[in-house]
């Protein structure tokens, strides 16, 4: 189903290729793991696998790549054939709802009404989106956007699945049945390709393995049997490859918070729900202690409120009169304006957050020291999270696990006394992701607040002390 010979690509402008030479080929019915560094080529070779380069990123492609036999010839054709989900689903809606996303997508291509409603409905059911299926796609958490736009790609029913982080947003249990979906699908023949670092949930899934760094194979595993993750050993994986462990526990050991705990921020019986919704996310009949100088896990499935509670406490969300309040260190209850100065929030999607023209000037807006002082806490930052030698790039031409640490490093040089970080792990590779592991844990010893709202069950085994379920 997929050839590719010798291939490499290099950006327009850019100094040197950013894939060299990289060869493999995939049947039907196979599934490979692409994964590595951050900024390695992952979503680079997607890109052509998916057609976008190099009919939309023209650049200079060489070598060979088929598509079921053939070298295509337009973005259309590979359309045909090949089905995506990209990191963030906003990207892909095409409608309000999430039924009406679905059959919009069929739309396109099929005359059949009752073809369109037959796999509208079998998506649905398959992907466990019917309690969703005429709900806004405005109002779904990320994990259930994620889940919205596989189903949209598998009601396409392509002969292959191209996935870029598809477990960025979903929750341990949504991962699992992300997993065994796909080997379901394997088993009906469709070809899939997934990029992720998070590789622990894939037990039984790839039957090849390709690890790039600086858009080159440096690690190729092959197994017939979808088993092929058995061969990567977790010393390997973390030291050698930098990547993430292959071995992950199901249930970090997460302690309550003690009830003699210092608290940085107390919420009293917080009511709250959005604008034309009946449904309370918060109904009054909780209070909600964070305690000071501690790393504090927000837990919960997709849709359950975790991201809500989050702009809650840092401001974004105001709470109606009267339905509860927000006690800040001890004080009076808190204005909103109060937490937006004292809390600092990484969100979901780091693009919204990255508006400045280079990657120095990005974390030297964000701080409250003179602009001399600003710069040298920047740049010794920048050296920190690996970023140095970009510093003069503009942050939205950084990869997704670049602007994720750029992002986290700017809300620090804020400086708040809370900081809320929404699955900030999204695209960080393993190395990555210990080095802000260790930057947090310092911060948090400092005497300030960490509020850590994640699935990624790894990140949560090597940071958070309490629980806090949503």
């Amino acid at each position: 189903m997929i050839s590719v010979e010798k291939l490499s690509y290099r950006y327009p402008f850019a100094q040197k290729d950013a894939l060299t030479d990289i060869s493999f080929s995939l049947g039907e019915g196979e599934a490979i793991l692409i994964s590595g560094p951050s900024g390695c080529g992952k979503s680079t070779l997607l890109r052509v696998l998916n057609g976008l380069i190099p009919f939309h990123f023209r650049g200079e492609l060489r070598g060979s790549v088929k598509i079921a036999g053939r070298e295509p010839e337009s973005l259309a054709e590979v359309s045909a054939q090949v089905g995506s989900v990209f990191q963030n689903p906003d990207s892909q809606f095409l409608a309000m709802t999430v039924e009406s996303d679905i059959a919009g997508s069929l739309e396109w291509r099929l005359d059949s009404r009752e073809e369109i409603l037959r796999r509208t409905d079998a998506a649905i059911e398959r992907l466990g989106l019917k309690h969703l299926r005429s709900r806004s796609l405005f109002g779904l958490s990320s994990g259930e956007k994620q889940k919205t736009v596989i189903a949209s790609a598998v009601a396409m029913q392509p002969r292959i699945l191209v996935f870029d982080e598809p477990t960025a947003n979903l929750s341990p249990e949504a991962t699992e049945e992300l997993a065994a979906l796909c080997r379901e699908l394997k088993r009906d023949g469709f070809t899939i390709v997934i990029v992720d670092h998070r590789i622990y949930w894939l037990d039984g899934v790839p039957d090849k393995i390709l690890i790039l760094n600086e858009g080159k194979i440096v690690r190729r595993i092959e197994r017939a049997d979808g088993n092929a993750l058995t061969e990567l050993d977790s010393v390997e994986s973390e030291h050698a490859l930098g990547l993430r462990k292959v071995r992950v526990p199901a249930d970090p050991p997460l302690a309550e918070i003690p009830a003699d705990a210092p608290a940085a921020l107390h919420c009293e019986k917080i009511v709250f729900k959005y604008p034309n919704s009946e449904k309370e996310i918060f109904d009054g009949s909780r209070d909600f202690r964070i305690p000071r100088g501690a790393i504090t896990a927000v837990v919960g499935k997709n849709g359950a409120g975790k991201t809500t509670f989050a702009k809650i406490i840092t401001g974004l969300l105001k709470l109606p009169r009267k339905n509860g309040g927000i006690i800040l260190k001890n004080e009076a209850p808190a204005k909103a304006a109060q937490l937006l100065d004292d809390g600092g929030f990484v969100m979901q999607n780091t693009d919204i957050q990255l508006y400045m023209r280079t990657v120095l000037e990005e974390l030297v807006s964000s701080s409250p020291l003179s602009r001399k002082d600003a710069e040298r806490e920047a740049l010794a930052l920048l050296d920190e999270i690996g970023l140095s030698d970009k510093r003069e790039r503009h942050p939205q031409s950084l990869s997704g696990g670049e602007k994720q640490r750029l992002v986290i490093a700017s809300v620090l040089m804020k400086k708040p006394s809370l900081l809320v970080l929404d699955e900030p792990t999204s695209g960080l590779d393993g190395r990555n992701m210990r080095i802000i592991a260790a930057m947090l844990r310092d911060y948090a010893a400092r005497g300030n607040t960490v509020l850590l709202i994640t699935h990624d069950l790894e990140f949560l085994s090597l940071l958070a002390t309490y629980k806090i379920e949503i």
